[in-house]
Parts: structure tokens; sequence; C-alpha cells
């Protein structure tokens, strides 16, 4: 792409006076501010490239003379969308708030609203979340006769329909509309073949005629999901010059956040909306890219320059945040990615302490070390809300919950439900109660829960003729089974199940756990996991294993039902509380920072685990290191569901910038402001 000659009152120096709003900008910030044409601004953790994002925005409209209505600014969240306006309108005041700042589906539901023809809609149209679309493929694979069954349980049915839903996701975010998918399919079956590489062609084939029939659905309904708001406008800019000049048109300037983050469709929009004039301001950083798995692609910030040869390319190497030595583990761990553009982190803040690497005997230990550590810390005047928790994968959770329980240390699951609140350890719970005293009314709602799971052919109508003949004998669901006019197959199939919850002709386990451990197996629970391809369902086979360890601390299961209860209320739950350790998976924790972050479970198999990009993950270790402001605690265990290895980042970590253990006698309390 070309270069053009810069709109009017772009060019000069930026000011250097008292009254200057850049200010506080450090020189490279200010720099990259001031910039024309394409710029790519590298930003790498901590610093502040939203200040930069917001300084080039009132740049623009200050001492550039752009309106700022002639300005289009887009980001992936509306927190950061509220921040960014914030900082504008600081600068200038609220008559200077450009209208055009937003999330990429907010501004596409703005364009698509000015002309909805191009997607075949009219002017009132509706706009249909996740649930909507998941209910409209149901009714498609319904008329098709084929059974989406119940989006929690774990069959291949519920699988197919998230499966198909994210088939056309995919389409949608790769510009793919319904009358092309059936050719593109073939060819990417066509190269897998060639390639070895692992897909379902035929879940893939399977998608095309419904991603048809389920857009003929949303046009019926005069609606548009979610990929529809950036697909239709896309496309249209693709297409159609007026249409393409007549938005372009509208802005001087287009300026994006989290470039690293786009997926292909995003990026077509955003040079399409800046192709006319070129000027597109785009601030990112591919160390952080940590969202493939979801539709992001890497290559494009990668390859800015590639497409905008005049363009301009600045790094933001000052981290703000963090002190030296966090920076230099950060640093070196991050250096061994050989495809990534290059900079280098440094900050004036002082040396502070080393990250320290932790080796405990189990998960068990590790569980209650940390806790121990956020004990001693807030008893030396931090904070509960100064220190998190990251782990790489939800499942992990859950021994850090139980030793903050047992402590009384209040904590907050971001973005995610409390281990007893899951759906699997409410399953298995069920069975266990109802184990415990299956011919009680007591136990019914958990045979109501679980009569049908894994799926035996018990659907409502058998419920409810169960449910009539307990009523008239008062007595409990499966007691009433012996009697009730059910039809032969669900009775066959409840009465197995009634068989396997009290253990007819099973050996007596001897301890809590086993008992756990053989409902699971005998009423095909755990089978039903271990068969399922739901992307999900390893995290879920390592949940019930975490129960079933639990089991084993505990005599009998009323025990161990009372504490599940009583956990979903504990201080984890404590919603008032505005003091709370933060608990979250790394993918959540970034964009944020906490004085004290715990990094638990850095295991080979854990983190990185056995499967997926390695180049991510080791992206993935970078911003979890760089979340730490003043401490970075880097812990592992020896045996965690069998002998473990230490994650191969922490032989990265150089010697300069780690020590062994928690070294108390230099604790952190010593550098308190």
């Amino acid at each position: 792409m070309d270069g053009v000659p810069l709109p009017r009152g772009l060019e000069g120096e930026p000011p250097r006076h008292a009254s200057d709003p850049f200010a506080d900008l450090t020189d490279p910030q200010r720099d990259a501010a001031w910039q024309d044409g394409p710029v790519l601004v590298l930003a790498g953790a901590g610093t502040g490239k939203t200040k930069t994002l917001a300084a080039a925005i009132v740049r623009r409209i200050r001492y550039g003379g752009i309106p700022p209505g002639r300005i289009l600014s887009v980001t992936f969240t509306n927190k950061a969308a509220r921040e960014m306006i914030s900082r504008i309108e600081a600068a200038l005041g609220p008559a200077a708030r450009p209208g055009w700042v937003g999330t990429f589906h907010g501004l596409c539901a703005r364009q698509l609203r000015g002309e909805p023809e191009v997607a075949g809609l009219r002017p009132d149209f509706e706009i249909y979340d996740a649930d909507d679309s998941r209910r409209i493929v149901r009714r498609v694979l319904k008329a098709r006769n084929i059974d989406a069954g119940d989006d929690d349980a774990p069959t291949s049915q519920p699988d197919l329909l998230k499966q198909i839903c994210g088939q056309i996701g995919w389409f949608k975010d790769h510009l793919i509309e319904p009358s092309e998918a059936g050719q593109r399919i073939e060819g990417l079956i066509a190269q897998a073949t060639r390639t070895r590489t692992l897909i379902a062609p035929h879940t893939m084939r399977a998608a095309v005629g419904i991603y048809q029939e389920y857009q003929r659905c949303l046009r019926d309904a005069n609606a548009a999901d979610f990929g529809d708001l950036l697909l239709w406008p896309t496309l249209a800019m693709s297409r159609d010059v007026s249409y393409r000049s007549r938005w372009a048109e509208r802005f001087d300037c287009v300026l994006a956040d989290e470039y690293q983050d786009v997926c292909y469709a995003q990026y077509r929009w955003i040079n399409l909306l800046a192709g006319r004039h070129q000027q597109l301001f785009c601030v990112g950083d591919d160390d952080q890219a940590i969202f493939g798995w979801r539709g992001s692609d890497i290559r494009y910030l990668r390859r800015f320059l590639e497409d905008y040869p005049r363009g301009s390319q600045i790094r933001l190497e000052e981290n703000f945040r963090s002190t030296s030595l966090i920076i230099a583990a950060a640093n070196a761990v991050i250096a061994r990615d050989t495809a990534r553009l290059r900079k280098t982190l440094f900050t004036r803040k002082p040396a502070g302490e080393p990250i320290r690497v932790v080796r405990f005997r189990d998960g068990g230990a590790e569980a209650e070390g940390l806790a121990d550590e956020l004990m001693i810390r807030h008893a030396h005047g931090y904070g509960f809300d100064a220190m998190a928790i990251l782990y790489r994968s939800n499942f992990l959770s859950r021994s850090f919950e139980e030793a903050l329980i047992r402590r009384r240390i209040p904590y907050v699951l971001v973005g995610d439900v409390g281990f007893y609140q899951r759906a699997e350890i409410k399953d298995a719970l069920a069975l266990l109660r109802i184990s415990t005293c299956p011919d009680s009314i007591q136990s019914d709602e958990a045979v109501r829960r679980m009569i049908n799971i894994p799926p035996r052919g018990f659907g409502e109508k058998a419920l409810e003729c169960l449910e009539a003949e307990a009523a008239w004998r008062q007595c409990s669901l499966l007691v009433a089974l012996e009697t009730a006019p059910l039809p032969p197959r669900s009775r066959s199939a409840a009465l197995a199940f009634a068989d396997a919850v009290r253990g007819h002709g099973e050996v007596v386990p001897e301890t809590l756990a086993d008992l756990l451990s053989a409902l699971l197996h005998r009423t095909g629970y755990w089978q039903m996991w271990r068969s399922s391809k739901a992307e999900d369902a390893a995290d879920r086979l390592e949940n019930l294993r975490e129960l079933v360890q639990i089991a084993g601390s505990f005599h009998a299961a009323r025990d161990l039902l009372d504490h599940a209860a009583l956990a979903g209320s504990g201080p984890g739950e404590d919603k008032e509380s505005g003091e709370r350790v933060q608990m979250m998976t790394l993918h959540k924790s970034k964009g944020l920072e906490f004085d004290h972050v715990f990094l638990p479970c850095w295991e080979q198999g854990i983190f990185p685990p056995g499967f997926g990009d390695l180049a991510e993950e080791r992206r993935l270790a970078y911003v979890a290191i760089t979340r730490g402001r003043r401490c970075v605690t880097i812990s592992h265990a020896g045996f965690r569901h069998g002998k473990m290895e230490a994650s191969m980042f922490l032989a990265d970590i150089p010697d300069t910038a780690r020590i062994s253990g928690w070294d108390h006698g230099n604790h952190p309390d010593r550098q308190r402001k």
C-alpha cells in the first residue's frame, strides 16, 4: 500500500510548553502520538499503551484540526473504550469526545444500522447473542432430525451443537458467506489430507448446510448475530467501491488497540476503512498474543510494515509497572521466541525482590504453602486485594480455594465459578447423596438431577410418571420405580441406575474416596466424560479426580456434603467484601496488575500443557510474570496426579533474577512503601 499526503494540520513538532497536555509522556510515547501515516506502536507490557493511544487522538483533534466525529478508534472491551474516552475528555473536555470510540461489535453494529440492506436486513433488525444463536442452531438440527440434546450434557450431540456453532463463527471470522462455505470447506479438507492435519470433515461438511439454513432463519427474523455485525459491512466494503468510499470517507484517521488480537475479519475491516487516507495508528504487542485459540492471528501485526512499506514502527520499552528483577525474568523468558519483533523492556524502578521459585512436595502442600504466605504478607500490612493467584487452567483452582476457605481468607474467582458450583462436581455429589439414602425422599432432588445423566432414555414424560407414582404412594422416587407404569426401556434403564447407586452385588468400598470413585464408574458418569469430545472434557475429568482426592480426607459422606455446601457460601462468595485475593486464569489476567502475584503449578504437562502452540504458551508465561508490580512467586510440585517435572520456562529465568524458597529473612515487607 502506498502512502498519501497528510491531511491538513498534521505537520509540525510536539509542543513543549507549560500547558502541554502531553507533558507526562515519555519521549517515545510522545513521538508515537505525533507520527502520521501508517504507524505501528509496539507497546510492551506496562509501557503505557492506553495513554499513548489516547494522546494520539488528543493530538489529532487539538493540533491536527481533525473534528472528533471524523476519528474512529476501536478496541476489544467496553472497559478499554471507556478508559480511552475518559482520558480524551480529561484533556479536551466533553465537547471534544470522539463519536466513534468503541468495540468492534459496537462500531460495526452502528455501521450496519446505517445501511442494513447490505446484510439483507431491515432498519429495525435485532441483534442476537450467543444463547439466541444456539437456540436457532438447535432448531435447525431438530428440523434435520438431529437431536442436539441438553447443553449441559457431554454427549456427542450437545458437543455437535457446540462444534457447529463454532464452525459458523469460524466462517464469519474468515469472511465466508453461506454460498461460499462448501467450496472453502472442501479446500480445507483437501489441504488437511495432504498435510495429515487432524480435522473432523463430516462435522465441517454438516456445518455448511446448517450455516445456510441458520442464516436464512436469521434473515427471516430480521436479526443479526455478533459475527454478522462484522461480516456483512466488511464484505460490502470489499466488493462495493461506492459503499467503501462512503464509509472510508467518514474518517480522517483510524486507530486500533490490541492489534495482535485481531482476526481476519477485524483486520480487513480496519484496513478497508483506512485504505484511502492510510492514517492508521495501531497499538499492540506480539509478545502478549495469547488468544490464537479463539481466532486471533499474530501475523497481521508482524507483517504491518509489509502491508504499509512507508509506515513507521515505534517501540515502547519502558515498563512503569514492575521492578527491574521482574522485568529481567520476563525478558529472559520471552527472548527465546525467535519469531518475535525485537524489543527489550526496561524500567527505572529499583531492583526489588528476585522472583521466588518454590518447590513443594505435592499439590496439597503447595496450596497450604501459598495460603500461609498470603497470611504472612497480610500480617505485614498488605491488603488481600493486592494479591493474586494466577493459574493456567480453571481446574487448578480447587486446592487453592480449599486452603483459603480453611484459613478464612476472602477471595474471588474472576471469570469462573467456584469448585463446588461446577456442574460435574454437583453431579458427583448428587450421586454420593443418593447412595447414602437411596430410598429416602430426601434424595429425590438428586435423583431428578442424575436419573438421565448419562442419557438413559428417561425423559421428562417418564419423570412425570415416576413423580406421580411417588406422590400417590408417598414414597421416594427410587422406591416408586418398582410400581410406576413406565415404558419398558425407561424402566430398565432407571432400575439399572438405582442398582448402580445402591451398589447391589458390589464389594463395600473401604474409604469414601473409593465409594465416590465406584459410583462414578458404576453409573457411567466417568466414562461419559472420558468418551466426550467436548473442549472442556479434560478439565472436567481433572475436577472429578480432585473431588475423589478430597473425599479421601473425609470419613463420612455427610461430612463431605456439608463441607461442599458450606464452601459455596464461604469467604470466596462474599460479594460485599472489598478486600479479596483475586484468583483467575492467566488468560483472564491480561491487562491487570497486582503488587503480589503467585504463579502456581508451573510443571511440564500443565504449563506448558502437552498440546497447543508452545510459542503462545511462552508468551503466556511472559504475560504472567509481568502482572507483578513488586513480588512474583512461581511454585511447582513434585507430585500432582503423578510425578511432575518443573516447567521448562523456569530454566529460562537467570539466576541473578531468582531465588529458591521464600527467603523470609528478606521478606517483601522491607520494601513496603
